[in-house]
């Protein structure tokens, strides 16, 4: 893909869910990270917009809420970009979500990006529980991030979907940019990757990346999607994540083959390699391998382990 930044950008996740041992990290700790992550020059924080989730082998977990923590870590920092990895379009009516993206760009000095995703009813208990509409949720999805685009570049949108509908509506005040924060668009699916394709600044290919090979799958599916609507590849950008068990030793271990693993210098050539074949920014989950969680909560001890890796790919 063509047009691809000198310099891979790396995001890191607040820990909204539980830590390993079961407790949830309180509001001062996470914001201790933020802010410490600022300061190390990680490139974006995210929040995950889950409200409960179960997990092999942990039963039911719970999240502290996306938009309050991003809100707050707006306040607590005033460089590093902040985001949803990803807002559910099936959780808040789509205006309210484009108001709220616009206000908290303004809040943050033009700092937000806003990930939108789909969900997973069938893996998500938030939906039944809660009482979210999981029917069709998809055709939901591709409604509501077209609205939410375009309430955030148009000047007044009215839209009648089957799902949706809009009469006239506005987003007053419009926030700091001209047309909104970026709009990142999670996709797996060759249908989710079709509806990033037709309204993302990005695409977020929902799927570890470990190796060269992983990111060529993942610039084919953005190819692929582009194609599809005719859209030129070249502007889509493409992100991903990736994952990583640093242990005490300062070695990232392979708990299997979809997790980072080595020293610093292997794994900045890892993410070099990704970077090469066109991946832009990957967000990364940092944990102790100790913690089994598929996603682990970052902690300050591990992001302490994980500034040499930072550093080792900087100098890359």
């Amino acid at each position: 893909m063509h047009g691809v930044p000198a310099r891979l950008a790396i995001g890191l996740n607040l820990p909204t869910w539980p830590l390993q041992g079961g407790a949830y990290a309180t509001w001062p700790e996470m914001r201790e990270i933020a802010r410490a992550a600022e300061a190390m020059g990680v490139d974006t924080l995210w929040v995950a917009d889950h409200l409960l989730r179960e997990l092999p082998g942990s039963g039911q977990i719970g999240f502290w809420e996306c938009w309050t923590v991003l809100s707050a870590a707006a306040e607590a920092t005033s460089r590093i970009g902040i985001g949803s990895l990803v807002a559910c379009t099936g959780f808040r009516n789509p205006g309210l979500l484009a108001k709220m993206a616009a206000t908290l760009d303004e809040v943050s000095g033009g700092r937000l990006v806003l990930g939108l995703g789909s969900g997973v009813p069938a893996t998500d208990s938030s939906w039944q529980a809660f009482g979210y509409d999981a029917s069709r949720h998809i055709g939901r999805h591709e409604e509501s991030v077209e609205v939410v685009a375009r309430l955030l570049r148009e000047s007044e949108v009215s839209f009648a979907g089957e799902h949706i509908h809009m009469d006239r509506a506005r987003i007053l005040p419009p926030g700091p940019r001209p047309d909104g924060p970026p709009v990142w668009v999670a996709a797996k699916g060759e249908r989710t990757a079709r509806i990033a394709a037709r309204w993302a600044d990005a695409i977020n290919i929902n799927a570890p990346l470990v190796t060269v090979a992983d990111a060529e799958a993942a610039l084919a599916t953005a190819r692929a999607a582009c194609d599809a609507v005719g859209r030129d590849p070249a502007t889509l950008p493409v992100t991903g994540i990736a994952r990583m068990a640093i242990g005490d030793d300062g070695v990232a271990v392979a708990r299997d083959a979809t997790w980072l693993s080595g020293e610093p210098a292997d794994v900045a050539a890892a993410l070099r390699g990704i970077h090469v074949a066109g991946v832009t920014h990957l967000t990364v989950y940092v944990g102790h391998p100790s913690d089994r969680s598929p996603y682990p909560a970052l902690t300050m001890d591990r992001l302490d382990r994980f500034a040499p890796f930072l550093a080792a790919l900087r100098r890359a």
